[in-house]
C-alpha cells in the first residue's frame, strides 16, 4: 500500500516541481552572422517547450559609435495568449533577425540585444541583456 501511495504522489502536480534549463540553454544565442547582402543576423535556438516574446528583442549598436542599425527584419511570429500580457506573438525553436545597417561601420562591430522568454510549463524569465562581436563583413 505504501509503494502504491508514494507512486501516486510522484504521479500528483503536488509532488514533482518541473525542471527548467537556465536561461542560455533555453534560448542559445548564436554568434552574430554576415549576411551576403551585408546585413548581420541574429538568431536563437529555442528549447522545445520554451518560446521569446517578439515585443521583447531590441537591438541596439553597442560599437563603433558610427554604427547605426535599420529596423530589424523579423520573421513571422506565432500569436500566444499569455496569462499577463494577453495575446502577444512567439516564436518557437528557432529565431533569425537580420539586421540591416543605415551606416557602414568600418572594422568589427559589437552590438547589444535584449529578449525575454519563458517555459511552457510557467517560468519567465527576466529580461537578458548580451553583448555580441563580429569581425568586418569584408574580413
Amino acid at each position: 500500500m505504501l509503494a502504491s501511495t508514494g507512486a501516486f504522489a510522484a504521479d500528483s502536480p503536488f509532488g514533482k516541481k518541473p525542471e527548467f534549463l537556465p536561461v542560455d540553454q533555453a534560448f542559445e544565442l548564436q554568434p552574430l552572422v554576415w549576411k551576403d547582402d551585408g546585413t548581420l543576423e541574429v538568431s536563437w535556438r529555442i528549447a522545445r517547450d520554451y518560446y521569446l516574446y517578439r515585443d521583447q528583442l531590441k537591438f541596439s549598436a553597442a560599437a563603433p559609435a558610427s554604427l547605426k542599425l535599420g529596423e530589424p527584419v523579423l520573421p513571422p511570429s506565432l500569436p500566444y495568449e499569455d496569462e499577463h500580457f494577453g495575446t502577444t506573438q512567439i516564436y518557437r525553436d528557432r529565431l533569425a533577425v537580420q539586421l540591416p545597417f543605415t551606416k557602414q561601420a568600418k572594422g568589427g562591430v559589437k552590438l547589444t540585444v535584449v529578449y525575454q522568454g519563458c517555459a511552457d510549463a510557467g517560468l519567465c524569465y527576466p529580461p537578458q541583456t548580451r553583448t555580441l562581436e563580429a569581425g568586418n563583413s569584408d574580413e
